[in-house]
């Protein structure tokens, strides 16, 4: 179990318990929280989008899979 996964989950399930209601607010919180927990750089050619890291993504979900 890795810290950030555990986090992750624990504001996953606050925001759940807090104002997540439904299917589709808790997966609109499950999207904002993992973007505080993965990786992102800024594409400054690109009008400082930010770029999520997929493979970082990927292995925040094995993380996931892995709790218990």
């Amino acid at each position: 179990m890795t810290d950030r996964a555990q986090k992750l989950m624990t504001e996953i399930w606050e925001e759940r318990h807090s104002w997540a209601d439904t299917e589709e607010k808790l997966v609109s919180a499950v999207i904002r929280k993992t973007l505080d927990h993965c990786k992102t750089f800024v594409a400054q050619k690109m009008n400082n989008m930010s770029v999520i890291d997929k493979n970082d993504l990927i292995a925040l979900s094995n993380e996931l899979e892995q709790l218990p």
